[in-house]
């Protein structure tokens, strides 16, 4: 006897359906932001620019912000103009007191130097004989200098002494007057010793 084979089952609807697979959710796509509308500063005397479809608020508004960063604008460089204004001003003080420091240094070092040239010609014009009148004609900053100076000088120098003129040796020549061998004439007398004299005459 042959064992009947049962028959297979029948699928339900569910099962006779399509699996169907869900969608991945679908993100929505970011929205652009405009980027900021930069406004210059109206022209003064210039018809201001607005964006399309601004209404009377918004161009107030618009107007409001323009005058402020304009007045912003003119506050920052009026600061910054009195600052380097003021730089330049201290700067310009410090040099003024350095150049005076220069200058009142480079004056001590001239007068320094002069007083040591002065007294460099005296010892050497007392060293060597100079005559007073020439000693601010000498020239040199060293003792070398002022001999090398007073050599040029020297023979233009007139002798102190003027030259005995020469004997002619074929001039006549003058006897010398002879002493007279009698008695020597004396003074002359004063009118009180000749009135004297009468009165008491002297004996030879």
């Amino acid at each position: 006897m042959t064992t009947p084979v049962p028959a297979a089952p029948v699928p339900t609807p569910a099962e006779v359906a399509p699996q169907v697979t869900p969608a991945a959710p679908v993100e929505p796509a970011p929205v652009a932001v405009p980027a900021p509308v930069a406004t210059p500063a109206p022209t003064p005397g210039a018809t201001p620019e607005y964006p399309e479809g601004l209404g009377d608020p918004g161009k107030k508004a618009l107007d409001a912000e323009r005058e402020a960063r304009a007045t912003a604008e003119k506050a920052l460089k009026e600061f910054q103009d009195k600052a380097a204004a003021d730089a330049k001003k201290i700067a310009d003080e410090k040099l003024s007191e350095l150049e005076r420091a220069q200058n009142l240094a480079s004056e001590k070092a001239t007068a320094a130097m002069e007083k040591e040239a002065e007294n460099l010609r005296l010892r050497f014009a007392i060293t060597n004989s100079v005559p007073a009148v020439w000693i601010d004609r000498l020239k040199g900053a060293t003792p070398e200098e002022l001999a090398a100076d007073w050599a040029t000088i020297q023979p233009t120098l007139a002798p102190a002494v003027p030259p005995v003129p020469p004997v002619d040796p074929n001039a006549p020549r003058v006897p010398a007057p002879v002493p007279s061998q009698g008695p020597q004439p004396g003074r002359p007398m004063t009118p009180e010793e000749l009135l004297y004299e009468q009165f008491h005459p002297q004996s030879n």
